[in-house]
């Protein structure tokens, strides 16, 4: 069973208006506003992505603990910024995710507190957004997963931000998981969008997602 939390968050025209030479990085920390919390936030997005690129649990789990810890001190600078606490979040549930879900699923409430929080404080933080869906599609339905609700979400991320990469990863698993069209799609320009971004991981996230579609009918008959 696949469980994760998406960090990372349709708008396919404002993508192919931009030059692919524009597109070199997609760091949250970049998106981060100044304020009393920024610098804090910003270290602790910036050991969130640490984290994610990193291939070893032991790695992972160090810089998404220091990137947690930077996360609550920001809230504690300051409790209105909704960054703060989905940086919270998101390093906080890596970290339960990578020690493991359900030896730490107590964790869930107090973790989605989090996210409800960054949502009400902006309703339309993309990677909030692209959160809420991923854990509606990723989590079991005893821990509170539904894939119907999970789409809507995506869909809006993927409005906010046209260049999120893990929110069309989710939106095309919720598309393959429900048989609807437009997976493979997604699953190409999310895997073009993260070599053009430098994020291998999400790459070998999307081959996964297009092996597991298998074969395009095209690809198929050639193969004959």
């Amino acid at each position: 069973m696949r469980v994760r939390i998406p960090i990372a968050a349709l708008g396919l025209l404002a993508l192919l208006a931009r030059p692919a030479a524009a597109v070199t990085s997609h760091s949250l920390a970049d998106h981060v506003k100044d304020g009393a919390a920024a610098t804090a936030i910003r270290e602790s997005y910036r050991c969130f992505e640490t984290g994610e690129s990193s291939e070893d649990d032991h790695t992972k789990l160090y810089w998404y603990s220091r990137g947690k810890e930077l996360a609550m001190t920001a809230i504690g600078q300051d409790d209105g910024d909704a960054d703060a606490h989905f940086a919270l979040f998101a390093n906080w549930g890596r970290w339960l995710q990578t020690d493991g879900w359900f030896k730490n699923a107590y964790h869930l409430p107090a973790l989605r507190r989090e996210l409800d929080r960054a949502l009400q404080l902006n309703p339309d933080h993309p990677d909030a957004l692209a959160a809420m869906g991923g854990l509606y599609l990723e989590l079991p339905r005893f821990l509170g997963g539904n894939v119907a609700k999970a789409e809507p979400f995506l869909v809006r991320a993927i409005q906010l931000d046209p260049l999120a990469v893990g929110a069309r990863l989710e939106l095309a698993d919720c598309y393959l998981q429900q048989r609807q069209d437009g997976a493979r799609d997604l699953a190409n320009t999310a895997r073009r969008l993260a070599i053009e971004q430098g994020k291998p991981h999400f790459v070998r996230r999307a081959d996964a997602l297009l092996l597991e579609m298998g074969p395009t009918p095209e690809q198929a008959q050639a193969r004959q």
